[in-house]
């Protein structure tokens, strides 16, 4: 990279990156990740029953992780501004759909097209803002990836204000609508610095195959999906888990939430953190405290014990949100970024969709919780040592690179 390149680099332009990535995770996640808020309003408009109205975020999670990753690898020689206005007008075309379908197969066509778009603009923003940065790379994504956790926080009242007043399809119309015209708006400022692409090997049959086969990437990409079971166990059934415990279901109910609170507050720290002693000491530092809330979770039978394990899980989360896409980036090469990435997230929709489905029956086999959270625990670090050793820097790469982290 010579220094005009350079240049480019941790500029203002940079930090702009930043505050549009923000603002469009808040509302992708508000938008999808807040389904429970608004499930119910679903349900009577649509007349579903609870299982239909289940699958429906189901598929939608399919949508995001697995259509959103793949269009990741696709675009990854493409220009970003229209792939990135592309997504803000499929949006805009599922809350069209949502205004006037009112079938159960209408309403999951909507919903498909959300979680594709979604995924689509979540991988472009986390494998675009690590490309903008070089020297305070690890503060811009846990300022970007606070966008999660705030979408779930700021988003849930906005959804109930306007669903006394509005009704559903109403609601559609704001949010969505809202989230259209960021995202199309954004289109025309996203783009990857210059000089990125000029090295880049073409991504085709080749270039999978050639990554596919080297064992570090193999490595990495295991160790991230286990990485993330954990999170997904708490997702399907947190509240579920602490009621066994004894925890009342109004304070389980928050529980989560809470989680979610702490990993905004640590994706900031870890960012900073990881700029002094590391991405990838600071990623796997967070890995063990999920882990060690995952073991400690069957023990939680009062509320004092329970918001450590929270305390736990909320580090954690912030830690690895925050910093496996650098991390992968630097490591696998920032040319191909957004393929990269969505190699990655469609690794995570394996264990999205796998790990709640084993721990549940598992708890039915084994007659309680214990079990499959100590294992899921394991899991975890077994995931996070994978990853290091996975993401270890080359012989070949500069000392600096290796002395960071």
């Amino acid at each position: 990279m010579d220094s005009s390149q350079r240049s480019q680099l941790d500029s203002p332009t940079s930090w702009l990156i930043v505050a549009l990535g923000v603002v469009l995770l808040i509302l992708v996640w508000g938008l999808i990740f807040t389904f429970t808020v608004y499930s119910e309003a679903l349900a009577t408009g649509f007349g579903l029953s609870g299982l239909r109205v289940s699958s429906v975020f189901s598929i939608t999670t399919a949508a995001f992780y697995i259509a959103g990753g793949a269009i990741g690898v696709v675009i990854a020689r493409m220009p970003l501004r229209p792939v990135v206005a592309v997504a803000g007008a499929v949006v805009a075309a599922a809350v069209g759909l949502l205004q006037i379908v009112s079938s159960y197969p209408g309403l999951v066509l909507a919903f498909c097209l959300l979680g594709t778009a979604g995924g689509t603009v979540f991988v472009v923003v986390i494998s675009l803002v690590p490309q903008w940065f070089e020297k305070y790379q690890g503060r811009a994504m846990g300022i970007t990836m606070t966008g999660n956790g705030l979408g779930i926080f700021v988003l849930p009242p906005v959804w109930v204000w306007l669903l006394d007043r509005t009704g559903v399809r109403g609601a559609f119309a704001v949010v969505g609508g809202a989230t259209a015209a960021v995202i199309l708006l954004t289109s025309l400022l996203y783009r990857r610095p210059k000089g990125r692409r000029a090295a880049a090997s073409p991504v085709d049959v080749s270039w999978i195959r050639s990554m596919l086969t080297d064992r570090s990437f193999l490595a990495a990409l295991a160790g991230f999906a286990l990485l993330w079971g954990w999170y997904f166990v708490l997702s399907a059934d947190f509240v579920g888990i602490l009621t066994s415990n004894g925890i009342g279901r109004a304070v389980a109910a928050t529980a989560f939430g809470i989680v979610g609170g702490i990993s905004v507050v640590a994706r900031v720290a870890s960012g900073e953190f990881a700029d002094r002693v590391g991405m990838r000491v600071t990623l796997a530092v967070g890995a063990v405290l999920a882990a060690a809330g995952m073991v400690g979770l069957p023990l939680v039978t009062s509320p004092l014990p329970m918001y450590a394990v929270l305390a736990s899980f909320g580090v954690g989360l912030g830690a690895i949100a925050a910093l496996f896409s650098p991390i992968v980036i630097e490591r696998f090469g920032p040319e191909n970024a957004t393929a990269i990435v969505g190699i990655f997230t469609i690794a995570e929709a394996t264990t999205a969709f796998s790990v709640p489905i084993a721990v549940s029956a598992l708890s039915s086999f084994a007659g309680g919780n214990t079990l499959p959270l100590l294992l899921v625990g394991g899991m975890t670090l077994l995931g996070a040592g994978l990853f290091y050793r996975g993401t270890a820097p080359t012989p070949e790469e500069s000392p600096t690179r290796a002395t960071r982290e």
